[in-house]
């Protein structure tokens, strides 16, 4: 027979383990933000971040010349560096490189001889690197670009922190999730003028101050939604091209959660070689969301 304490005791620690999921103290939101700002900080900082980032060129059909030359197709703007480093080619969708001088290598392998480094086809991307330089391919759309880094950039070391908004429990809300009831796709431009249409899987509907909101979410990783969203601190104290957020996914009964204390720029923010999605119209909202990340930098 079973023991109805036992079930009851399990019972309430359940009960109280979703209470805490839900519901935060002041001080226990505080820290849940103040160790999110501090991971995206150090994400920024990174070797994958967003500050090291110099360069975009975008490859045009066959040769493409790579140096501090004066002459070359993409100028790297120092003259520690070689006059010719090496030549793209883009051929029919693939994307190679043949070094000009000695020291260029692809994950510690030295690359020698003209190189397959990009087929979108067959899920082939390469990162190369020279001293303190890497770099890769990324498409967009049609065009096919070189994303360049330096990882001794001096926007890295100078770089001390992004304001935020003080951080505020109000700005933790509940929303519910609605999802279409067919596929759909929502048009997506970014800032280099490429649209581009995404499934989204539904809209969150949430109040702020008695006034309901939407948002048209995109699919995120694992078991989150991503948000591009803009409001009416857009252009003043935060970034004029929108905020991103990621949320987790709604429970069994379509519930969610919306911290906009967790607002962050998008990279373009911090670079200007980055291609930002930008918020579609239905995403920018009549309401001040005093709350994430403050705008960065001249940007």
């Amino acid at each position: 027979m079973k023991n109805p304490l036992l079930i009851a005791l399990i019972l309430f620690s359940f009960l109280i383990s979703c209470q805490k999921n839900d519901i935060l103290s002041e001080e226990e939101h505080r820290m849940e933000i103040e160790a999110w700002h501090a991971e995206k900080m150090a994400s920024l900082k990174s070797e994958s971040g967003w500050l090291n980032l110099i360069g975009l060129y975008w490859l045009e059909e066959g040769e493409n010349s790579f140096g501090s030359g004066e002459s070359m197709a993409f100028k790297f703007e120092n003259e520690e560096f070689p006059t010719e480093l090496g030549v793209f080619f883009l051929e029919e969708g693939k994307v190679y490189f043949e070094p000009k001088v000695v020291g260029v290598e692809s994950e510690g392998t030295a690359v020698e001889g003209k190189t397959l480094i990009f087929d979108f086809e067959n899920k082939i991307t390469k990162p190369l690197s020279y001293e303190s330089l890497h770099w890769l391919i990324i498409k967009r759309a049609d065009a096919y670009g070189v994303r360049l880094r330096d990882y001794e950039a001096g926007a890295v070391r100078n770089f001390e922190g992004v304001e935020q908004y003080p951080v505020d429990l109000n700005w933790r809300i509940e929303a519910m999730f609605i999802p279409y009831e067919s596929s759909k796709t929502i048009p997506i431009t970014n800032v280099i003028g490429q649209t581009t249409p995404n499934p989204t899987p539904g809209y969150l509907e949430f109040q702020i101050d008695g006034k309901t909101y939407k948002l048209d979410a995109l699919e995120g990783e694992d078991d989150e939604l991503f948000l591009i969203f803009a409001d009416e601190t857009s252009g003043g104290e935060t970034y004029g091209g929108g905020r991103y957020m990621y949320v987790k996914k709604a429970d069994a009964s379509g519930k969610l959660i919306i911290d906009f204390n967790k607002a962050y720029n998008p990279p373009c923010v911090y670079t200007p070689h980055a291609t930002c999605p930008l918020p579609p119209r239905q995403n920018i909202l009549d309401v001040a969301i005093t709350a994430g990340h403050k705008n960065y930098g001249d940007h």
